[in-house]
């Protein structure tokens, strides 16, 4: 007992000079990886082998395949938890962030502080483990992360087996190199820690089902999620890739195969199969981190985007540091009534925003790899110089898109990512053609036209708006016209008329659109060889 005490207080003694809490500190990490879901596309363990009847496998290890084989850590917390102690970017320290009459100088040294404390403490055991990959976080000898359930279930985008990447979107960048532009995919995994994966086991229960939200969900403060994102480019095409984390996945066609309109799960799978041998590997180009923080006065999350610095930091030792900060932001800028975004606020670099910071810099050094097409090179960020990533849609922001995030109705639909992917509703970020209100261009040069009266800054007042966590995304201009058309959204309860809130997490309402499609054919009965996947709308560029 004494000895034991003893070896407890070393223990203890060592923590705090390492600056850890003793709830940092595990001696044997817990396995939270329960095989409950499954755990990738055609997973072919005997309780999920029924989901792929039909179609032809190509996203499962064979006898030739002696590498790692993804494990979703699915064992949820069924109890609220709050890893307060080992969060420093919530000290009073950065208060003044979140504080628009902060000088910008300042703002900019809190919000890559914030940054990187946030980016360090997700890679904390999650790399550099020894015998296991990087973000095989079954057994995180530092604290549980965890995954979201059923990302499984689409075949052209469904996890792949080594990592549990799934496809995220084509992305085509400018090029100094070949035609002058690369045609390239983004795959991705995001990771959950024990306080966000506390509110998706609220939605994914224990027993393998889903529980469909009836109301808004709101994330716990605290929450953080991590998203590393990978590139098919070759180094030729986008040297900034050089010297970053590189995983090799069992990916489809890097240039993103499609199936043709119509076609069942089986044709897809055909038309679309993965190989983990015939395609490059797929390198770090962006790292997305997400925070539930209630100093984020409009929307309760800052977001964050990291991305590929493989040439100026080619020295540092570990290559998961070899990132640099993009930016952060907790809000939209959203633009008055009646002006633009586009051109809202004025000259950003210059003046800054009020609830983002830019690094441009990491701006300058991304787009210095690109060829002559602007908004296609690395560093177009998003409308406006808003937040956005190299993978993500120049008209739009991080915040813009995510706010998005509700439950599917009974049609599976969602309010879109960005209005463009709709064809009968007007665009968000447009610059309307000089004389004209009713006519413009969007910032990839798209011709766009007010729809159904809908101006564009009413659409920017939709898109733009701060959206508060757990709260319905407002599609509805404010003399009240559904852009989407009435009667939607349709759930099943006729008196839900908003949209319920999934609070800023897409893939959680992704993946809930795979379960009610799987649940919706299970239902009718209908043969594997007919049943088809309506496709998620996905980030185009």
């Amino acid at each position: 007992m004494f000895k034991r005490s003893v070896n407890t207080a070393m223990q203890a003694g060592i923590i705090a000079l390492l600056g850890m809490s003793a709830s940092a500190y595990a001696a044997k990490p817990v396995n939270t990886c329960s095989g409950t879901y499954p755990s990738y596309w055609q997973d072919v363990a005997p309780k999920f082998a029924e989901m792929w009847k039909g179609q032809t496998i190509s996203n499962a290890p064979t006898g030739a395949y002696s590498g790692p084989v993804f494990k979703l850590s699915d064992d949820y917390p069924r109890q609220p938890v709050d890893d307060k102690a080992n969060q420093p970017w919530r000290s009073a320290k950065f208060d003044p962030l979140f504080d628009p009459a902060t000088p910008q100088d300042v703002k900019a040294r809190l919000a890559k502080e914030y940054g990187w404390l946030v980016y360090n403490y997700i890679l904390a055991g999650n790399i550099n483990q020894p015998g296991q990959s990087d973000f095989d976080v079954c057994e995180n000898p530092v604290r549980p992360w965890y995954h979201i359930a059923f990302q499984t279930y689409d075949p052209l985008s469904g996890r792949e087996f080594i990592h549990g990447l799934t496809r995220e979107a084509p992305v085509t960048f400018s090029i100094k190199s070949g035609t002058g532009t690369a045609a390239t995919t983004m795959w991705a995994v995001a990771v959950y820690n024990a306080t966000a994966a506390y509110t998706l086991g609220t939605v994914w229960q224990k027993d393998g089902t889903a529980k469909i939200p009836t109301s808004n969900i709101r994330f716990h403060e605290g929450a953080v999620i991590g998203k590393p994102l990978f590139n098919t480019a070759t180094l030729d095409q986008l040297p900034v890739l050089a010297n970053m984390p590189r995983w090799n996945a069992n990916i489809s066609d890097p240039t993103f195969c499609v199936a043709p309109q119509g076609a069942t799960m089986a044709e897809q799978s055909a038309a679309c199969p993965r190989n983990y041998a015939a395609w490059n590997d797929v390198r770090l180009l962006q790292f997305d981190i997400s925070i539930a923080d209630s100093r984020a006065k409009g929307t309760g999350w800052v977001y964050g985007t990291f991305v590929a610095d493989g040439q100026r930091k080619a020295k540092v030792k570990d290559e998961w540091q070899r990132v640099s900060l993009l930016g952060m932001m907790w809000g939209n800028d959203t633009p008055p009534p009646g002006q633009l975004a586009y051109n809202y606020p004025p000259n950003p670099r210059k003046n800054g925003f009020k609830e983002e910071v830019i690094f441009w810099d990491v701006v300058d050094e991304l787009n210095s790899y690109g060829g002559t097409g602007m908004v296609q090179r690395m560093g177009h960020l998003g409308s406006n110089h808003r937040l956005n990533g190299p993978a993500d849609n120049a008209n739009s922001s991080c915040m813009s898109c995510h706010g998005t995030a509700s439950v599917p109705d009974s049609t599976f639909t969602t309010p879109p990512l960005l209005a463009k992917f709709t064809s009968n509703m007007t665009y968000q970020s447009v610059a309307p053609v000089n004389g004209l209100k009713t006519v413009g261009l969007d910032r990839s040069g798209s011709p766009a036209t007010v729809k159904n009266d809908v101006s564009f800054s009413e659409m920017d007042a939709i898109y733009f708006a701060n959206v508060m966590a757990g709260t319905s995304f407002n599609m509805t201009t404010p003399s009240g016209k559904n852009v989407m058309g009435e009667g939607v959204p349709n759930y099943p309860n006729p008196a839900q008329k908003q949209w319920i809130s999934l609070d800023y997490s897409l893939q959680l309402s992704m993946s809930l659109t795979q379960w009610m499609q799987w649940k919706a054919a299970e239902a009718a009965q209908t043969p594997p060889e007919k049943r088809q996947f309506v496709k998620a709308l996905r980030r185009t560029q």
